[in-house]
């Protein structure tokens, strides 16, 4: 059964990320602020406009073929954002948010799932 988790872009990730796209060697997906809010369950996580590949994307492994659909909201977030590279200090007032995706079996098979539930549900559980 598929696990829903919350993603949450704070202003604090808006700001690390806020040159994606903008530096030479850099790779988007990896750097984009809803990468960054991803990489404590994914840490090889890429982002597309539409899907979150959280082991990546290699064509090579199988688990490059694994995604994510990304929510309306993270897709508007992410034309937004896109929008804004050659002037990145704008990004800075664009607000945070929250979305919430399903993780499938798949992908949970691959990864601790109380390590999930311990992220998802810190919040209630630390001050």
């Amino acid at each position: 059964m598929p696990v829903p988790f919350k993603i949450k872009v704070t202003k604090e990730i808006i700001a690390l990320s806020k040159n994606c796209g903008s530096e030479e060697l850099e790779i988007i997906g990896e750097n984009c602020a809803i990468a960054l809010a991803l990489k404590d369950i994914f840490p090889e996580v890429n982002v597309t406009g539409a899907y979150i590949y959280p082991f990546g994307i290699d064509h090579d492994n199988k688990w490059g073929e694994l995604k994510i659909a990304l929510p309306k909201i993270a897709q508007d977030f992410i034309g937004v954002f896109d929008s804004l590279f050659e002037i990145p200090n704008q990004r800075l007032r664009l607000p945070e948010f929250e979305f919430e995706i399903s993780i499938p079996d798949e992908i949970i098979a691959q990864i601790n799932i109380d390590e999930i539930r311990l992220l998802n549900y810190a919040p209630s559980f630390y001050p």
